[in-house]
């Protein structure tokens, strides 16, 4: 049916097009009357090739069924978050307009703050009453300021920099110059004092040289350190609008998720567990079922966190260590241009920072709330019902609006496209509920692909739709069609498969099948890093840091740790993929 030959290869974005138009249209002949107006709205759209209108329709679930909802969901989300198809739009100068409307909400917000610290302006009492505790809050959550000993640094997954996406590793992090911004330089000694191999010579030349001895009146060696601001990018974020990020210096970037991950180690202490985001999720269902708990999501969040809205909450030590590890300066659009945010995307604590302050502000507000109208039964319990995970925040409904009240007070904005304080429907952390109902859909977010085909096969059948999954089945060419068991990804398509005894003779038990997988993206080839290394494997390894879950907001781990292959060379994994191949599993139960 379409041309596809290999598991990795794309369809093109008009074959893809095909594809989803069949699967809308069997969808859509499947609502009710009582949605035949959106019906036919949306199927209008998709045949003329609308898709800027159709990704702009919203949904309003408290006149849907739960049928209506996960079919109509569906189609949505076959194009809203599609990268690939021509809005008319210019997705980067999107982002980069919303980036500047944050920066002016940042400024604002900053500009308040100042006038109370000058006395020239107050907030309404019982936000300043909120803000107040949510500072003791803060405090009593974070705890003494750390010393730099007492954090473990490391690099993280993403860019830098002088280092880009496609080849960030730690030996290439490591064999780059040391970088940091003007900010840092203040406890960029201490740092280093911490990580001494950081600053040995970089090629092995040098290194040689040292080792060999130098001439009586050579000078000196020194570390070279580039001091540099942070930069300004944009990556793919959906059909409308790319997503704005800083690309920090790499030294940075080590401070920061030092901090971060402390940040979230304390944070778990108190039952905020950045790395889980099932407690979000079992409140959110709690909350479509019940009406009781609300789900707020703010736009743009990271970025409307103001400079001063952290001096006011942090005490005061802990906002100067994190204030020495910004970049507070980057370069945009050919300049440079000074932050009024505090923190970006992109820096490696903004996360931990950002769930420590909204679940803060948000259970005071709830406690203030609860103290000044308590309307319900268990007014006093209400603050346990809170919680953060990022800017997906968890309130009861009762409190929500005076909550928000709160949060728009101190610059941020409620995104009303994915907050829900009324009606059946609730979202967070990427679990969508209706009447206690999961209709989260399948996204497609490019074109499709070999690999793509067999997620969105899988999705169906786990759904149980067989018809949709037949029809996805059509696009994947026979010999293509591994069959597999689920519960190991989607390498291979969910059915009725053979299993293969394995190793009888040798007294095996248990059966394989096949299935697909991507192969990373390696190098073999010698790095003035290298010899550094080590130094660095043993450093992380020791506090367990390579063996920490990954998370999906970006904190993250470092990258896969670099090996040895048969001829002695270091292998390098770097992010990216470097075709497929075809492995066996072994399974102990045939089912």
């Amino acid at each position: 049916m379409y041309a596809i030959k290999r598991w990795d290869e794309e369809m093109s974005t008009g074959d893809t097009n095909g594809l989803l138009q069949l699967l809308s249209t069997t969808l859509l002949s499947r609502i009710s009357s009582q949605s035949a107006g959106l019906r036919d709205t949306i199927t209008a759209c998709i045949n003329s090739g609308d898709y800027g209108s159709l990704c702009g329709l919203e949904l309003d679930y408290s006149r849907l069924s739960v049928a209506d909802a996960i079919a109509l969901r569906q189609v949505l989300a076959f194009y809203t978050k599609r990268v690939d198809l021509d809005m008319g739009v210019d997705r980067r100068q999107v982002a980069w307009k919303k980036f500047l409307e944050a920066e002016g909400l940042c400024l604002r917000t900053n500009t308040l703050f100042r006038g109370v610290a000058e006395g020239t302006f107050s907030w309404f009492p019982r936000v300043e009453h909120v803000l107040h505790i949510a500072r003791q809050k803060i405090a009593h959550i974070l705890g003494p300021v750390p010393s730099l000993s007492e954090l473990k640094f490391r690099f993280g997954p993403g860019a830098t920099v002088n280092v880009k996406k496609r080849d960030a590793s730690p030996r290439m992090k490591l064999s780059a110059p040391l970088q940091c911004s003007e900010d840092l330089l203040p406890g960029v000694t201490e740092l280093l004092a911490e990580m001494p191999w950081l600053t040995m010579k970089n090629t092995v030349g040098q290194l040689l040289e040292e080792l060999m001895g130098f001439p009586e009146d050579a000078e000196p060696s020194t570390v070279s350190l580039d001091i540099v601001p942070g930069r300004l990018c944009f990556v793919p974020k959906n059909a409308k609008t790319d997503r704005a990020i800083v690309n920090e210096p790499g030294l940075n970037v080590m401070y920061q998720l030092g901090i971060g991950r402390f940040i979230a180690q304390r944070l778990k202490r108190f039952g905020v567990d950045i790395r889980d985001q099932s407690y979000n999720q079992r409140l959110a269902r709690e909350g479509s079922l019940t009406g009781a708990l609300a789900t707020l999501d703010l736009s743009s969040a990271s970025d409307t966190i103001a400079y001063r809205l952290v001096l006011d909450l942090l005490p005061i030590d802990w906002f100067v260590l994190l204030d020495n590890g910004r970049s507070s300066t980057i370069e945009a659009k050919g300049r440079e241009m000074r932050l009024h945010k505090f923190s970006s995307m992109g820096n490696g604590f903004t996360f931990p920072l950002e769930t420590l302050l909204f679940y803060a502000l948000a259970k005071s507000a709830v406690e203030v709330d609860a103290m000044a109208r308590p309307l319900l039964d268990d007014a006093w319990g209400e603050e346990s019902r809170v919680n953060a995970y990022g800017d997906d925040i968890i309130v009861p409904s009762a409190r929500a609006e005076f909550v928000i009240r709160v949060l728009t007070t101190v610059g941020f904005v409620i995104n009303p496209d994915k907050s829900f304080v009324d009606g059946p429907f609730r979202e967070s952390c990427g679990a969508d509920y209706l009447r206690g109902i999961d209709i989260r859909p399948s996204y497609v977010k490019d074109r499709l692909s070999g690999a793509g085909l067999f997620q969105l096969h899988n999705f169906f059948v786990r759904k149980g739709d067989e018809e949709l999954a037949g029809l996805v089945l059509l696009a994947i060419p026979p010999r293509l069609r591994l069959y597999g068991p689920d519960g190991y990804g989607d390498g291979h398509l969910l059915g009725e498969w053979l299993p293969k005894p394995h190793r009888r003779d040798l007294g095996w038990s248990g059966y394989t099948f096949d299935t697909f997988t991507f192969k990373a993206r390696k190098t073999f080839c010698a790095l003035p890093g290298d010899f550094v290394y080590p130094c660095y494997s043993i450093y992380i390894t020791g506090e367990g840091l390579q063996n920490e879950p990954e998370d999906p907001v970006g904190m993250g781990t470092d990258s896969p740790p670099a090996t040895y292959d048969k001829r002695g060379l270091l292998r390098d994994v770097r992010p990216g993929r470097q075709g497929y191949k075809r492995i066996s599993i072994y399974t102990l139960t045939p089912a």
